[in-house]
């Protein structure tokens, strides 16, 4: 009878009792923004801070078996505004602006880059070059994977609009509820 060293079955049994320990993540899916914005999205739950004058509606589609994706579509209410980009740091750009962002917290794991419907373009604002997209919408869509048995998620949004003469107040961190399809 062969014996197997004593670490073999004390790993097995390890990994056995981790929490957590599930099937290793499916391969992330290529797909382009357009198949993105093509898909059937559930309801959209919809954020609105009149401070930060900006519309926040986000909502789930199911891409395949494995994946999910999130749409976020921001919408400054005033004519004139912009939103910043995805790509501009948490803090801003020596404190200005805040980036438009839709992070996942609870209930999948997110997964891949945050992509966006359009390219942002080089804005100066108070002697400070900025990564912005043009006036109007934005829509940003995550790739998540539901965790087992979750029915929903929480997503935390941030955004700020401004336009070449104000800025409101910027919208950091709040979080939203989403229903899975």
């Amino acid at each position: 009878m062969m014996k197997l060293p004593l670490s073999i079955p004390v790993l097995s049994l390890f990994a056995l009792l981790l929490p957590g320990c599930e099937d290793p993540p499916a391969a992330e899916p290529t797909v382009s923004v357009e198949q993105l914005a093509a898909l059937s999205y559930g309801p959209a739950v919809e954020q609105f801070d009149e401070r930060a004058a900006v519309k926040a509606a986000v909502s789930a589609a199911k891409l395949d078996e494995n994946w999910t994706v999130i749409r976020g579509v921001f919408t400054p209410i005033d004519p004139g505004y912009h939103l910043y980009s995805k790509d501009l740091p948490m803090e801003g750009i020596e404190e200005t602006g805040r980036p438009t962002y839709l992070e996942i917290t609870e209930g999948a794991v997110q997964s891949g880059a945050l992509l966006a419907d359009q390219e942002p373009h080089e804005f100066t604002q108070y002697g400070v070059t900025l990564p912005v997209y043009h006036e109007g919408a934005v829509t940003l869509y995550r790739l998540v994977q539901p965790k087992s048995g979750a029915t929903g998620l929480t997503a935390a949004l941030t955004y700020m609009s401004c336009s070449t003469e104000l800025c409101n107040l910027p919208i950091e961190g709040e979080t939203v509820s989403v229903v899975l399809p």
